[in-house]
């Protein structure tokens, strides 16, 4: 019993970023931006002096982790600090705006950012694959926090059955820089979304509406720094797709078909820091390989390509396309 608790505290790693969020929010000027430090510069200096961990649970352990409660209350814990950073920066960035402090409001509206996406619609990600519809709908409920809905419907509808291949808008192609990646993803999942699933779409666009109609009448100065820091979250995730996929591909077999996706379809790290911080994510070669598995029963596959390090330095290192090409385009395999 010890053990079924302990064994999940690594994952409270996750909610460290939750804490930084909360510490620039208390802040003005420099500080303000703490969160986005700690989670793009501290973080990936620790992933360059920790090792991989790239042993994987025996059988027996993975499966009594897929039926601990435990794991899936730390998922559920996202909301309410989902939630409560939403209002923390409700309260802060109108004072920002009223004395023209654009140095901290820019600060607040990128933490928020970084909450959204590397907790909120991460964690909208783990939970929208689970066939449970409470969990769903807490999914839902966090993809709502950032605006980003549609999300649910393409990933879990369209991506994992596109993936690698020139029908999905969220996989990378070799020599595609991550701007152009963010124009084409982003208004691909929209259209992917309505596609799949217009009555749906309908739905999250009325609860979106009524989200922006509720912010605007609590707090009108909130409002547009609300869908800044919203586009902030979901580039990020973007930015997440962009580095996953990057370059690899699905062969097509027949004219209809193309191969099934295995773990050399995408980008894997085993760096500790990026696992528990993001629940496994960087795993995600097992992820797409067996999307049924819960997240800290992800393997290790020695097939599946390696990024060089963990993903919040990879998504930095995006953000600079030379450097990202030289690194990344002489490791994709050959297929």
């Amino acid at each position: 019993m010890i053990a079924q608790i302990l064994y999940p505290l690594r994952y409270l790693m996750a909610f460290t970023l939750t804490a930084a969020v909360w510490f620039s929010l208390n802040q003005q000027g420099i500080l303000s931006y703490s969160a986005l430090l700690y989670g793009f510069g501290m973080v990936p200096l620790l992933e360059v002096v920790l090792v991989p961990v790239a042993r994987n649970m025996p059988p027996d352990t993975a499966e009594r982790a897929a039926k601990n409660p435990w794991f899936d209350a730390l998922l559920w814990l996202a909301l309410p600090a989902q939630i409560w950073m939403l209002w923390m920066f409700i309260l802060v960035v109108p004072k920002d705006v009223g004395q023209g402090d654009f140095l901290s409001l820019l600060g607040h509206v990128t933490s928020y950012g970084v909450s959204a996406g590397s907790l909120g619609i991460n964690v909208a990600h783990e939970l929208g694959h689970r066939p449970q519809r409470a969990h769903q709908t807490v999914a839902k409920c966090l993809l709502l926090l950032s605006l980003y809905p549609q999300f649910f419907i393409d990933h879990n509808r369209g991506h994992h059955k596109l993936v690698g291949t020139p029908e999905d808008p969220t996989s990378a192609r070799r020599n595609e820089t991550v701007y152009a990646f963010w124009i084409r993803s982003v208004f691909g999942v929209w259209r992917s979304a309505w596609h799949i699933d217009a009555p749906m779409m309908r739905r999250f666009l009325v609860w979106e509406v009524a989200l922006l109609l509720a912010l605007a009448w609590v707090e009108p100065a909130a409002l547009f720094p609300f869908v800044a820091a919203s586009a902030v979250g979901f580039l990020l995730l973007e930015t997440v797709n962009y580095i996953e996929h990057y370059g690899l591909s699905r062969k097509q077999v027949t004219a209809l078909r193309y191969e099934d996706t295995a773990p050399t379809h995408s980008w894997n790290s085993n760096h500790p820091m990026g696992r528990f911080m993001l629940f496994e994510l960087t795993r995600h070669s097992d992820h797409h390989a067996a999307p049924h598995k819960v997240y800290p029963t992800l393997s290790h596959h020695e097939e599946a390509p390696q990024m060089p390090t963990g993903y919040p330095a990879m998504m930095l290192l995006s953000l600079v396309p030379p450097l990202w090409f030289k690194v990344m385009n002489k490791r994709i395999p050959n297929n």
